[in-house]
């Protein structure tokens, strides 16, 4: 897996702009470090949605709000979960202890390889679908009214911390950072 700069450039804040010169070769060799660094994981289940709700095994995720609007029609929908890894992390922080300008660049980089891995999940989820079958846009906690602790019971469902070592601390940040989790509808005809 890799981004282009364009990409990450996109992350980077820098519009349609393209680094070139010095700042080019910064961030290609960054790129190409965070790359050694990562190892992606994903995970995925399809749940039916049933009285307003995602439930199994005594969980139980609510579809309301804006999710539920987000999903009208759906009468499925796949939960997700990806990250690029705890080692990421760990190389973030020893380019942060020594450039904040690097420290910018791989927060980049890393947004760039989550968003394209999570791409990727999407492309196996479509290509699990019946015939007649569409994925909606993935919707994660945090948008709208879908509160952040909703990602416990995404999570849980998904087994996330043993299947790809995705977990949460007390005030609900993902472990690893570049983690991401989301609700995929599935909508037919």
């Amino acid at each position: 897996m890799t981004v282009d700069l364009a990409e990450i450039a996109r992350y980077m804040r820098m519009d349609r702009s393209v680094p070139d010169g010095a700042l080019a070769e910064r961030v290609a060799k960054l790129r190409d470090d965070a790359l050694k660094a990562i190892r992606p994981a994903q995970t995925w289940r399809r749940f039916p949605i049933a009285e307003g709700a995602i439930a199994s095994g005594g969980l139980r995720l609510e579809i309301c709000g804006t999710l539920g609007r987000h999903l009208a029609g759906c009468r499925a929908a796949c939960l997700a979960c990806g990250t690029i890894g705890a080692e990421f992390d760990a190389f973030q922080r020893r380019v942060s202890v020594s450039s904040g300008v690097d420290a910018l660049i791989v927060q980049a980089i890393g947004a760039a390889l989550i968003e394209k891995l999570m791409d990727r999940l999407e492309d196996e989820i479509r290509a699990n679908l019946a015939e007649g079958e569409s994925p909606v846009s993935r919707y994660s906690p945090g948008y709208g009214d879908f509160p952040l602790a909703a990602q416990r019971v995404v999570l849980a469902l998904l087994d996330a911390p043993r299947k790809v070592g995705v977990s949460l601390t007390d005030t609900l940040l993902m472990v690893p950072s570049k983690s991401v989790s989301a609700v995929i509808g599935i909508t037919k005809g």
